[in-house]
């Protein structure tokens, strides 16, 4: 098995032995629980912050639906669970879109480890595990209405998997407060994602702003089904180009949550060819200040905001550096593109002659 998946399962074990022997307040992954929790038990063996810990009260969905948190929402599930609201402009809407890709690999993931189950002649049933579920509580919820939730989930396009959660404010307050969601301010709310497998009772942190290749792994790594001779599955999209480009890993971590490079709008436009469209003084203002731009009434900056009214691009504290190697990697990747599309029409067009002269020459015999 690859170094990197045995040290994750090593690490794994060495976690649950470190609960049993109830060297849990060293874990960091644990430091979202509140910490009276550990320290009343000396020996953490069979508790868990699973059914008894989590509140089993009834908040209301994206669709108007009463779910009760625990038996509803997470009971017999692994989740993955990110505190939002709406009317965050900044880092809530790009946690959304990561995540979304998240589902969209785990998908993917999925797809060829069934396939490869079912042609190896698998009858296991657990590796067919459920797919993770995707939680967004709201932490503002008497603005969150089921039908604002609705609406953020439709800009993300997160259907099947996700629920959004809102609620009574007490309900919504004793929800946070279990999971370790202490902020006083909106604005300062926590950007922690949480990973949870009811099953096994394990919890872990991480965020929704490193290598998503690696979060998917590490979700999926929670399903004991899947970790077991686990198959490595194809990177996101731009992950995949073997070499990290200047630029790439900022634009993978910043900004491919949002935009694509030639496959189409996202939440925001699709960034092929940007350089074409406008001056590379502009973008490299809008990428470093966008808020500036919009405060000093710039056409372009505000047309973007009408045209993507969903997410405002949040000013994501690059430099002028930043800027320049992210408009560099998207110039290549521009060019790269291009190049493909006229090799492709070089070979259809080889390939249509070749293909005539073989027709001629069956004609003779």
């Amino acid at each position: 098995m690859p170094a990197r998946d045995g040290r994750r399962i090593m690490a794994r074990r060495g976690a649950r032995r470190a609960l049993r022997m109830g060297a849990g307040l060293g874990l960091a992954l644990l430091a979202a629980l509140p910490m009276t929790l550990l320290a009343g038990s000396p020996s953490l063996a069979g508790t868990r912050w699973g059914e008894g810990y989590l509140p089993d009260v009834a908040l209301t969905d994206q669709d108007g639906q009463s779910r009760r948190f625990y038996s509803d929402v997470l009971k017999g599930r692994i989740a993955v669970i990110a505190f939002i609201y709406t009317s965050c402009r900044d880092i809530c809407p790009v946690v959304t879109a990561r995540l979304t890709q998240v589902q969209d690999k785990l998908a993917h993931d999925k797809l060829a480890h069934d396939k490869l189950a079912h042609d190896k002649g698998a009858q296991d049933k657990g590796a067919e595990a459920a797919e993770p579920v995707f939680v967004a509580i709201s932490i503002d919820p008497l603005t969150d209405t089921p039908a604002r939730l609705k609406a953020y989930a439709d800009a993300f396009g997160a259907g099947p998997g996700w629920t959004f959660l809102t609620g009574q404010p007490e309900a919504i307050a004793l929800v946070r407060h279990k999971l370790g969601e202490r902020s006083q301010k909106l604005v300062e709310h926590s950007r922690t994602l949480l990973l949870y497998n009811d099953a096994t009772g394990e919890w872990a942190r991480d965020s929704a702003f490193g290598d998503l290749t690696v979060l998917a792994a590490t979700i999926r790594a929670m399903n004991p089904a899947f970790s077991a001779g686990r198959t490595g599955g194809a990177a996101i999209g731009e992950a995949s180009l073997a070499t990290d480009l200047p630029g790439q890993s900022l634009f993978l971590k910043t900004c491919a949550a949002c935009h694509t490079i030639g496959q189409g709008a996202r939440v925001g436009p699709d960034l092929a060819g940007i350089g074409a469209r406008r001056s590379r003084d502009w973008l490299t203002a809008y990428i470093t200040d966008p808020q500036r731009l919009r405060a000093a009434g710039d056409a372009a900056a505000l047309d973007l905001a009408r045209a993507f009214p969903s997410v405002r691009m949040p000013n994501l504290a690059l430099s002028e550096a930043d800027a320049a190697d992210v408009l560099a990697y998207l110039e290549a990747r521009t060019y790269a593109a291009q190049e493909a599309e006229k090799d492709a029409e070089k070979d259809a067009a080889r390939e249509a002659s070749a293909g005539d002269h073989h027709h001629h020459h069956h004609h003779h015999h």
